[in-house]
């Protein structure tokens, strides 16, 4: 469950945190207020498009920070999907995410502190909180998406998993087919093209820092002549000429030593001189192996200079270091070897692909008989649901369809849409074209209500799904809001009372002017306080004693007899939501 979310920078809300309950959670407010903003930052954490439009003016960025409580199997799941992706966690009781909108520039995201991809936020927030909004009727609308629902419903997850991976086989062997069909009309030139290259690479085979190597060669071969001069001018300058540098340091030492213990100053001028006399001795011995290594034959040069062209050639042609050649050399030799055996290969992969369709052709239908067994059930269910939601005469029908082989697909052959009638004697049509924005919205409960059992998603939002509902219906959405709230936490943004009488947690949304800024707050309402918004949900402005009283009211109907306990979570935490 959601335990905490902190949200900075983001439009009206400046600073705001609010810490939730167990159960279920309601937000009410004016319109305006900013509501709708808490809804936008939890889509953020679950890789809703962030928008620099939506960062505060004035702030660098926009923050949005949530910790989620898990429970076990969520645990488990959670853990191995960050391990897949490479984010360490260690155990998971509490899951913190976090959202970096930026007003310029790139986004970033975070799971345990740790910074990741927007897709891992994105795959993590999805399996933990599911948004239902007036601007998520996509879900409904987009037909795609009701196969998903139904088969949701049906439980096909495992089954999905094992056609998915038949099918993907069957696309991996038609992909590498449509590749190597592309390539039999110049089958023949390429391998000739690549075997005039790789008989060059061969020839010259090129070893692994070879070129360094050839280069300072060629250099100093190019060079050995002029070389070889200043080796001869260091012998005769230090030794062979008359006054040679180590002859006159030889005389220096030798007078200097008579008057080494009269004074230290010559004692030191003594030792610098011979550490001057080692050094030229050193230098002297170093050019005589010089002029030994300058003793070369002139045809070398010749042969390391073609070597250094053949060297840089290949580099400049294959667009790699010389170090990597060896690599383009095995990569030259694997495709030849792949046009070499096309056709066989060619023969193997179709035979593959036949093999993998027919498979895959098989969980197909066997997925088709199982959606059209459960459509009747998810049908039957739902009715019952928008029964219960004072819908009596809605007639809703999962249609599943069956297509040609040759549509085959990632989820099968089927086509599954959901027909929907909202009034005795009106005909079944498609839900997408004939139910209203309210209808939608209490169809979309009822999808959750039915789907609550096999859902793993942890945390609800409704964002003001009762819109253009009241009375007994908002009494009944409210009804439903709550048991579903017994075995998930669900957070409802409502404008309505006979909603909000049913909350375990009830926070108030205010907008105000501060410093000269609007801002927007968030209270958590204690008995009092719920009495309070109540009423000015049901009068206005001016809270009347009717409307105090009512709102009491309200309050006791909800309560009702007593009500199961809310969704397991973390133990309740002090008021005081800022």
């Amino acid at each position: 469950m959601l335990s905490y979310l902190r949200v900075r920078g983001l439009a009206l809300l400046d600073d705001v945190t609010l810490e939730f309950s167990p159960g279920l959670n309601v937000l009410t407010g004016e319109t305006g207020a900013g509501k709708s903003i808490i809804v936008d930052a939890l889509a953020l954490l679950r890789g809703g498009r962030g928008k620099s439009e939506l960062v505060r003016s004035g702030d660098e960025a926009a923050v949005v920070d949530a910790q989620l409580e898990l429970g076990e199997s969520t645990n488990d799941r959670i853990t191995a999907l960050l391990t897949e992706r490479g984010v360490s966690c260690g155990s998971l009781p509490e899951l913190v995410l976090q959202r970096v909108l930026p007003s310029s520039g790139k986004g970033r995201s975070f799971v345990q502190a740790q910074l990741t991809t927007l897709g891992v936020l994105t795959e993590v927030g999805e399996q933990l909180i599911d948004i239902c909004s007036q601007h998520e009727y996509h879900s409904l609308t987009r037909v795609t998406g009701h196969m998903e629902l139904l088969d949701s419903y049906a439980g096909l997850g495992p089954d999905l998993a094992l056609y998915g991976s038949s099918y993907g086989a069957y696309r991996q062997c038609m992909s590498a087919i449509e590749t190597l069909r592309s390539r039999t009309g110049d089958a023949a030139q390429r391998a000739d093209y690549l075997r005039f290259q790789l008989e060059e690479l061969e020839r010259v085979n090129p070893q692994r820092g070879e070129l360094a190597a050839v280069e300072r060669q060629v250099s100093l071969l190019r060079n050995a002549h002029g070389w070889a001069q200043y080796a001869a001018m260091l012998d005769e300058r230090l030794s062979e000429s008359e006054g040679s540098v180590l002859t006159t340091l030889g005389t220096l030492v030798e007078r200097g030593r008579r008057g080494t213990s009269e004074s230290a100053h010559l004692a030191s001028i003594v030792e610098q001189l011979m550490v001057a006399q080692s050094a030229c001795d050193e230098a002297l011995r170093t050019a005589h192996r010089l002029s030994r290594e300058l003793e070369v034959d002139p045809a070398e040069l010749d042969v390391a200079e073609q070597r250094l062209h053949d060297l840089t050639r290949l580099r400049r042609k294959h667009g790699v270091e010389p170090d990597d050649l060896a690599a383009v050399a095995a990569n030259l030799r694997n495709e030849l070897q792949s046009l070499e055996n096309l056709e066989s290969r060619l023969r193997e992969l179709e035979q593959q692909a036949e093999a993998a369709r027919e498979q895959a052709l098989r969980l197909a239908y066997a997925l088709s008989e199982a959606r059209v067994r459960a459509a009747t059930g998810l049908g039957n269910a739902l009715e019952r649901e928008l029964g219960a939601l004072c819908m009596p005469s809605a007639r809703l029908e999962a249609r599943v369809e069956l297509q040609a082989p040759e549509q085959l697909g990632p989820r099968g052959l089927d086509r599954v849409e959901f027909l929907f009638s909202a009034n005795p004697g009106e005909p079944l049509a498609p839900l997408t074209r004939v139910a209203s924005g309210g209808e939608l919205s209490r169809v979309l409960l009822a999808l959750k209500g039915t789907l609550a059992a096999g859902d793993q998603v942890s945390t609800y939002v409704f964002d003001e799904v009762d819109a253009g509902v009241g009375g007994a219906v908002a009494e009944a959405i409210g009804n439903r809001l709550s048991r579903a709230a017994r075995h998930h936490q669900v957070l409802c943004i409502t404008h309505l009372p006979q909603i909000a009488a049913f909350a375990d947690a009830h926070f108030r949304v205010d907008k105000r002017s501060q410093a000269g800024r609007t801002v927007t707050r968030v209270a958590r309402l204690d008995e009092a306080e719920r009495i309070a918004e109540m009423a000015r949900m049901l009068g206005g402005s001016r809270v009347s004693d009717t409307a105090l009283q009512h709102a009491r009211q309200l309050l006791e109907e909800a309560r009702g007899p007593k009500r199961a306990a809310p969704a397991r979570g973390a133990s309740r935490r002090k008021p005081g939501a800022q």
